[in-house]
């Protein structure tokens, strides 16, 4: 559709009705309506990409009230441009008793960057009333044919990266007196940041929110995908879902970076997940809806969009086949086979790991679903025996699934072909699915699987100097979870511990609560795990002796901080403690500025900083002197701790 123009006021115009508005509300304070224009406090944008604007008017006197646009950049009055309907509805809040009206403008954009001021004026009978709200619409130039691949581990905080490093990385003997010989793929990447991951409306956010902060530079509400809540969402009803849902598909959306550099870039574009792939991580590249639940339509506008029509991706891969392939009346709104319709749209499709391994020559686009739901952990997938605690699998009936590096090497090479520019978006999804409920095995061994995904990132990003000179890699989180590392157990001790739920006491006499929990703390031991990895797959076992000791305080998420570490083109912006939204705005700034003197930079910190040392192993042997060479005997025996360590370790730790 062209672009259409309100006629725009002339600054004259605009100041003689801002005048009017402050008469009116003087005299009529008490008649006043409840105006909003529907946009965060901060909301930022950059040049052409879209959003819709929305201005709401609530206890108005004329169902012919009118609204009029005023944009004002920093270069004087500027035209609001969008490309989209101009919707008009009535009755939209929750008070039948006054009129309101809500006027929406769909696919705004700026061409210019810069600090726009939008006011709205509501002409209401002989009222006139006013709103305003800033814009900040930052300049977008691409420069070159950079891609990106963003590793999520979804509710991978600080201490879930170090308890799947001292998992994977302590096998035969790798990590003693503190040390280890070699860190995760995702701890070699030379740039860490740190990310706040608060929502609109909460401290603790949710997947849908934060995914959104990413994609899109804004933030909204927990259980939103890529729109802003407006006042008739209250209209939706989960109960009467295909009755109601235009209500919760109607709100003001926000274009992500995977749409808009598809539409105005011609960019290839991915999500790979071990969750459903309607659900709330990898539906943020790509969806908009004011409830992340909207499962079945979120599959719908993958295939035919939302903000921009068409297929939203070149590569989808992940579970929730019953979502495409499963849809009626009742569940959907329509009976579609949506796999069928992608195959007609060239799309190969694979439905388990034999399949897509055995892909050599890369499609022009893959849709891989390998179960209905979620995929199954790495933990069950390598068949190992679940600790008591833990349930036993449930495979649906699919049990040849891929891994999430097998899936994430085949997306970036059907993404990858001809040179041509793309974004990707990979997640290590259970590592939150089985924090929720405290399955501490489950969760770590699909972190060490995202590790391995971020392993395939890598090596595309170092293939050659142009590809790593054209590459960023990214790796954090969308949330935290309660996770803490409490130390090592020995699993032989009778009724050892190793896994603290949220639901169990755990002592601490530094508030007087004595020894109330302490059987909590029974096997708990000095020293570092023993993993083994007889395979040499990197996945740990879990029949040693000493494991890692956990304990989780809640089964939902926390408002921490995340990690960000980066690597690639541009990765030093991503140094330093910054809002999730900026990661949108970095990502943007990579693909449209000349890199190269940050990355010089980073090239010249990283050749002046200190060198890991890792001493060459010693092994017994008999020089021809007759000399034995022994291996160097330990500092310290690692003894179990008792509970006289503990009285004294409380002791020095009391509050005064």
């Amino acid at each position: 559709m062209k672009n259409q123009t309100i006629t725009k006021l002339t600054t004259t115009v605009f100041l003689i009705l801002t005048a009017i508005v402050g008469a009116a509300q003087t005299a009529r304070a008490q008649s006043a309506p409840t105006l909003r224009i529907v946009l965060p406090e901060r909301f930022r944008v950059i040049t052409n990409q879209y959003f819709d604007l929305r201005v709401e008017a609530e206890g108005i006197s004329h169902s012919t009230a009118r609204v009029l646009i005023n944009v004002e950049g920093e270069g004087g009055i500027e035209s609001l441009n969008f490309a989209g309907a101009n919707e008009i509805t009535t009755d939209n809040d929750n008070n039948p008793l006054g009129a309101d009206k809500a006027w929406t403008y769909r696919r705004v954009s700026f061409s210019t960057p810069g600090i726009k001021t939008v006011s709205a004026l509501v002409i209401d009978g002989r009222r006139v009333y006013g709103v305003a709200t800033q814009i900040s619409v930052q300049n977008f130039n691409l420069v070159g044919q950079k891609s990106i691949v963003l590793f999520i581990g979804d509710a991978m905080g600080t201490a879930y990266r170090d308890a799947s490093r001292i998992v994977s990385q302590s096998t035969a003997n790798r990590f003693r007196e503190g040390w280890f010989d070699e860190l995760q793929q995702m701890d070699k990447m030379p740039v860490t940041g740190m990310s706040m991951t608060y929502s609109l409306e909460n401290i603790v956010p949710d997947s849908a929110n934060t995914g959104s902060a990413w994609t899109t530079g804004n933030k909204t509400i927990n259980g939103a995908l890529n729109v802003f809540p407006d006042n008739n969402d209250f209209k939706y009803n989960s109960a009467n879902q295909q009755a109601t849902k235009q209500f919760a598909l109607d709100n003001p959306r926000v274009e992500t970076l995977w749409q808009f550099l598809k539409r105005r870039h011609g960019y290839k574009t991915g999500i790979v997940t071990t969750s459903d792939v309607a659900d709330a991580t990898p539906a943020a590249e790509g969806a908009h809806t004011i409830t992340r639940s909207l499962l079945k339509d979120i599959a719908r506008q993958y295939v035919d969009g939302s903000i921009n029509s068409g297929n939203q991706f070149d590569v989808i891969m992940g579970g929730g086949l019953e979502h495409f392939n499963a849809r009626t009346v009742a569940n959907s709104g329509d009976t579609r086979n949506l796999v069928t319709e992608l195959q007609a749209a060239g799309y190969t499709y694979v439905q388990n790991r034999n399949e897509l391994n055995a892909i050599t020559t890369p499609p022009a686009k893959i849709l891989g679903l390998f179960r209905t739901g979620n995929m199954n952990v790495a933990y069950d997938k390598l068949l190992l025996n679940r600790p008591p605690d833990e349930p036993m699998p449930n495979f649906g009936g699919f049990t040849n699934q891929p891994y999430l590096d097998e899936m994430t090497a085949k997306a970036i090479d059907t993404l990858k072909q001809g040179n041509a520019p793309f974004i990707l978006m990979v997640e290590g999804a259970s590592i939150d699915k089985q924090s929720h409920p405290n399955y501490a095995a489950g969760q770590i061994w699909d972190n060490i699987e995202l590790d391995k995904s971020v392993a395939v990132g890598r090596a595309f990003l170092n293939t050659n100097a142009q590809t790593l000179a054209n590459t960023l890699v990214l790796c954090t989180a969308d949330h935290d979870q309660s996770l803490s590392i409490i130390g090592a157990v020995d699993t032989q001790v009778p009724n050892a511990i190793q896994n603290v739920i949220s639901t169990l006491l755990y002592p601490n006499a530094n508030r007087g609560q004595g020894n109330v929990g302490i059987e909590n703390r029974v096997g708990e031991t000095q020293g570092f795990p023993d993993y083994q990895d007889a395979n040499g797959d990197r996945y740990p076992e879990n029949t040693n002796r000493i494991r890692i000791k956990v304990g989780y305080r809640t089964g939902d998420h926390t408002g921490s901080s995340v990690p960000v570490t980066a690597e690639g083109t541009g990765a030093l912006l991503f140094y330093g403690y910054f809002d999730q939204t900026d990661i949108f705005f970095k990502m943007a700034k990579t693909l449209s500025m000349n890199t190269q003197p940050l990355d010089e930079a980073l090239n010249y910190k990283r050749s002046v900083d200190v060198p890991y040392f890792t001493p060459a192993e010693q092994f017994r042997l008999k020089n021809s002197d007759g000399t034995i060479w022994m291996k160097n005997a330990p500092l310290h025996t690692p003894r179990l701790i008792t509970e006289q360590d503990h009285a004294d370790h409380d002791d020095e730790h009391k509050a005064n």
